[in-house]
């Protein structure tokens, strides 16, 4: 098969979880196969903590399992780049309208995440999802373009891969947008504005499902089956703060993407899932839940089941916070494991 993967925002929780889901890839030896790639926040700093262990080459089955996993979780546990901003941020007054950019240094200096976009191997394609604040629309980047449709494009941006992924991840209030000057790159037409401000990609959508899919006219060329790796948190039922206007903006934006994506996962179940082309793993989804509709027979269901966590866990980790903020090893393992285990009982269940 050739395959896209679209991997969702969700902060470190996110970057965590997708993990754990390459991990059931590669050991049912379909990371390999694996030609696209779109992420969304969170999820660009997985992808890029996979390509900076792996010399910017996407790894095979047996190396992730082997050498890439192990030392992200190291890195990952050991160094956290959200307080490592913080400290820095007091004593460098250029990065304080431009969070992103320190996020982007940080990652560089403790993740190891260096290197140009340029760097990056043909194969898979990796879409590298924002929001452009001027125009509203989706800003990619990637080895061969980066722009949106209104502003224009750039071709084979020398770009940092460390602030491709930040601008991904700049969530409004939290972090902030990166700023990125229009005069250091050759567009195919001429900018509007001197300085674009790019946004978190999960504004728009977070889901990441666009640049892989589009209505009416199916599944990106080049590839052939779907996943969707979906480790965002849902708005659920929450009292209002009023004290903090930030938190209450925050709040807004929380349920409008999970407006935005409940709108798209509809659209992919009915287009996409249903004609046997896709998976969807979606955090939270216990064994038990994901086994309780296929068709393999019961022994193998129960077998899935008792392997798993139980569903209170899973839960557990669908609503782990969104931050950046390094987990504590022992969430940090059930979140990977969770993700894991979800890619396995998907593909187990409904792979054909």
């Amino acid at each position: 098969m050739k395959i896209g993967i679209a991997l969702s925002g969700g902060g470190i929780r996110a970057t965590v979880f997708h993990l754990g889901v390459f991990k059931g890839l590669a050991e049912k030896g379909l990371l390999s196969q694996v030609t696209h790639i779109s992420s969304v926040s969170g999820a660009s700093l997985c992808v890029a903590l996979i390509f900076a262990k792996n010399r910017h080459v996407w790894p095979s089955n047996e190396g992730y399992l082997e050498k890439v996993l192990p030392d992200i979780e190291k890195t990952v546990l050991n160094n956290n780049i959200q307080t490592a901003a913080l400290l820095k941020l007091p004593f460098s007054p250029l990065y304080w309208g431009n969070k992103a950019a320190l996020i982007a240094r940080v990652m560089e200096d403790k993740w190891r995440i260096t290197g140009s976009l340029q760097d990056l191997p043909d194969t898979p394609v990796w879409e590298i999802n924002c929001t452009t604040f001027e125009t509203g629309k989706n800003f990619r980047l990637s080895k061969r373009q980066m722009g949106d449709y209104q502003i224009g494009y750039v071709n084979q941006p020398n770009f940092p891969i460390a602030g491709a992924a930040a601008a991904s991840a700049g969530f409004p209030i939290l972090i902030g947008p990166l700023k990125l000057d229009a005069a250091q790159y050759q567009w195919n037409k001429k900018p509007r504005e001197s300085i674009y401000y790019l946004w978190d990609g999960g504004v728009y959508d977070n889901m990441g499902i666009e640049a892989l899919y589009k209505p009416g006219r199916g599944l990106v060329e080049g590839t052939d089956f779907l996943i969707v790796s979906n480790a965002s948190c849902p708005s659920g039922y929450l009292h209002r703060n009023g004290f903090s206007s930030a938190k209450n903006l925050k709040r807004l934006l929380d349920i409008t993407m999970d407006q935005v994506g409940a709108l798209r996962s509809r659209e992919l179940f009915a287009n996409v899932l249903k004609q046997n082309q896709g998976l969807y793993v979606n955090i939270g989804n216990s064994a038990e839940k994901i086994a309780s509709d296929s068709k393999i027979d019961e022994a193998a269901k129960r077998k899935l089941i008792e392997s798993c966590m139980s569903p209170e866990q899973a839960q557990f980790v669908r609503g782990y916070e969104t931050t950046l903020n390094s987990p504590t090893p022992e969430n940090y393992r059930l979140i990977l494991r969770h993700g894991y285990e979800n890619a396995l009982c998907t593909c187990t269940c409904y792979m054909k």
